[in-house]
């Protein structure tokens, strides 16, 4: 299979990367706006440097649309009308406008669309999701330090949209309700943003993003009845805590309904609780959705997340924004309980 990268800066540079590496896929050649950065990444690959995308699109099967958020339906959109293979990175566009027409090109066209939605590829949830039964509430919290990129949109769509996705996939209801805070710091747009968000099936998650912090964190916990899984995306750990086989609370209780160990908090934590590390493999998320574009595309089948799913997560990011914007207007205007 016959690929290319559009747009290959700090990011897209990998999926050329990549593409190189995979045994049964060929990378074409490469574009970007800027001509010496196409030229460097082309050359290291041995490669060649489009000068326009419309070049690019007669010699490739599939492409790998990897521009500044607001340029990612004008890159992808000639693609997807030439019936090619479209792999967009997140969000799948600046608007749901956008968004909408890029799903209505890929259905028209036959093409397949994939959004990158890499954190579906994480090890860590991987290793999670076959033990995930009934989530109730999750919570994730994704920090990071501050640097120029992508500060041109919200810190909601820039990074909160990878746990959006997350909670979306995990919980599958339909989300009902919400509410948000957030702030620019040193950006024109949001910098940190944390959301509630509220499901048919009563389930709940909690989602916390900065993008001006002194480290970088990435952690997500899902809570079901008796137990949940705490997850480090970073670290690449997880643990499973459960309780034990049989535990009835009522065989532990005062009184007053209070739980009671009378051996002790620590003999009654390791009779009831069970704690296991979830074997967590080792490999590169973005190979894996890679590998997972190309399959699509090579057998025409559903990509691992369609153009519809990234829909989906961009509105759910669109109303985070637009409560975080009513809510600083309401604060402008001096209206209580804003």
């Amino acid at each position: 299979m016959k690929v290319g990268v559009v747009g290959v800066g700090h990011l897209g540079q990998h999926h050329a990367r990549v593409y190189s590496e995979i045994p049964e896929v060929e990378l074409v050649g490469v574009f970007d706006a800027d001509p010496a950065r196409a030229e460097e990444i082309a050359t290291r690959h041995e490669v060649r440097a489009f000068a326009t995308p419309e070049a690019l699109l007669e010699e490739i099967d599939a492409v790998s649309v990897v521009t500044p958020t607001p340029h990612h339906r004008k890159s992808a959109a000639p693609f997807l009308r030439a019936g090619k293979g479209v792999l967009i990175e997140k969000p799948l566009a600046s608007t749901l406008e956008e968004a909408d027409e890029l799903v209505a090109l890929a259905e028209d066209h036959c093409a397949t669309l994939q959004v990158g939605h890499i954190e579906r590829f994480n090890p860590c949830l991987v290793a999670a999701l076959p033990r995930i039964d009934r989530p109730l509430f999750i919570e994730a919290d994704r920090i990071h330090p501050f640097n120029l990129r992508s500060t041109e949109v919200s810190v909601v769509l820039d990074l909160m949209i990878h746990d959006i996705d997350l909670v979306l996939h995990v919980i599958q209801d339909e989300l009902t309700d919400w509410t948000a805070l957030g702030t620019p710091v040193f950006s024109p747009t949001d910098d940190l943003a944390v959301a509630v968000l509220r499901f048919e099936g009563g389930q709940a998650a909690m989602v916390k993003t900065s993008r001006v912090a002194l480290n970088r964190s990435r952690k997500i916990r899902i809570f079901s009845e008796g137990g949940y899984i705490s997850l480090d995306l970073v670290a690449r750990k997880g643990v499973h805590l459960s309780l034990a086989d049989g535990y009835d609370p009522r065989e532990f209780l005062d009184s007053s309904g209070r739980l009671v160990a009378p051996e002790g908090e620590a003999a009654f934590l390791a009779q009831v609780m069970r704690r296991e590390q979830l074997e967590i493999s080792e490999y590169e998320p973005l190979r894996a959705e890679l590998d997972s574009f190309v399959q699509a595309v090579r057998d025409r089948g559903t990509p691992a997340v369609t153009g519809r799913q990234g829909r989906r997560a961009m509105a759910a990011a669109e109303a985070v924004m637009n409560e975080i914007s009513a809510r600083r207007a309401a604060v402008g205007r001096g209206e209580s309980g804003a």
